[in-house]
């Protein structure tokens, strides 16, 4: 399944997972059918971890970077890692002074870290000692490696496991290939942490010997400047005072867009609908206030990103909110345009939504 085939199932997994987590909200605590709805959820949950690694795999998902200090969110992490390894690994974590901010997107990073750590732990399965170091290192012109000169912030994991052969060291980054058994691992880790990596900028460099255990060496480019970790930084939780305001919706799938526009009606919007671009400008051309236009990138004969163009000429103070299933499609293209990746949840769309209208 390529980076294009994995777009295609955020469409249904956005209404899956959304209607999903507003059935289990509207269930009674006693219904019989609430663990139907939770086991289901869990399920749909599982299908977007499965989509977001295989759009990593093939580069293909929306970053963010930031000026990120990678030590404190490692430490920050630790016991989340601790509880992840279990009692019987010991977790050593060590970070040289002066370790550089990396300029990477920081949920990505903690999921790499949290990947990495998982194999290792299976490598493990009597025990043993898993080190996690971070430490600065510079690559210089004509270095026998493929990444680009400059500075680097490098997170190294080591395990004393089982190690791998040769003709299994080759295979690793692999989609797919695995050496857990049927049902234990999808083998989308590496492939995941290499193409998360590689699209930062950075690379994965791995070495092991059988029955000598494994490291795994994520390089990530150090951010220019640092502006201070954002670590910790929570979105300011936008206040649900009078949300009175009018949303104008454009989405051609009648389920995505019956969905999101529940989920505005549950808010207590407003909420105009059009479904196609040629009805979204009919209903800007009229006197009727708009106070918010969402628009899906994937549109019949235009894209999102066009029609919010066309629809600032009519409205050059609208705001916008342009929604995909197809990020990479639009990264390069969108400034000053929030954007919400497919598939979402109620809540960060709602709070979203909330963010923007309260700018």
């Amino acid at each position: 399944m390529n980076g294009g085939n994995a777009h295609d199932f955020n469409h249904p997994l956005t209404v899956m997972n959304g209607n999903l987590v507003l059935a289990s909200g509207r269930a009674s605590k006693n219904s019989d059918i609430l663990p139907l709805l939770q086991s289901a959820l869990r399920a749909a949950e599982r299908g977007v971890a499965l989509i977001q690694r295989l759009l990593a795999f093939a580069r293909k998902q929306r970053l963010e970077p930031q000026s990120v200090d990678v030590g404190a969110l490692v430490a920050d992490i630790e016991e989340l890692l601790r509880r992840t390894v279990g009692p019987c690994i010991h977790l050593e974590i060590s970070a040289d002074a002066g370790l550089a901010p990396a300029h990477v997107d920081a949920n990505q990073v903690e999921l790499a870290i949290l990947n990495l750590a998982i194999n290792a732990r299976d490598a493990m399965p009597v025990g043993g000692t898993l080190r996690i170091s971070l430490h600065n290192q510079r690559v210089d012109r004509g270095s026998p490696t493929e990444l680009t000169p400059g500075d680097y912030t490098v997170v190294s994991i080591s395990d004393t496991g089982t190690g791998m052969d040769e003709a299994t060291l080759a295979q690793v980054f692999d989609p797919f290939f695995t050496t857990k058994e049927v049902g234990s691992g999808s083998g989308l880790g590496l492939p995941m942490v290499q193409g998360f990596a590689a699209q930062s900028g950075g690379a994965v460099q791995i070495r092991s010997m059988l029955g000598e255990g494994t490291t795994v060496e994520l390089w990530l480019p150090q951010a220019v400047e640092s502006s201070g970790s954002t670590l910790g930084d929570k979105k300011s939780e936008v206040s649900a005072t009078e949300r009175v305001a009018t949303v104008l919706l454009c989405d051609d799938d009648d389920d995505v867009r019956r969905f999101i526009s529940d989920l505005l009606k549950s808010d207590g919007y407003t909420v105009r609908e059009a479904s196609s671009a040629g009805t979204a400008f009919r209903i800007l051309e009229e006197r009727t206030a708009v106070d918010l236009f969402i628009v899906d990138y994937a549109m019949p004969g235009i894209n999102g990103l066009e029609i919010i163009r066309q629809a600032r000429h009519r409205r050059r103070t609208l705001k916008t909110l342009l929604i995909t299933g197809d990020a990479s499609a639009v990264c390069n293209g969108v400034v000053g345009i929030p954007l919400l990746r497919k598939p979402f949840g109620p809540a960060e769309f709602s709070q979203m939504v909330a963010e923007i209208l309260a700018a």
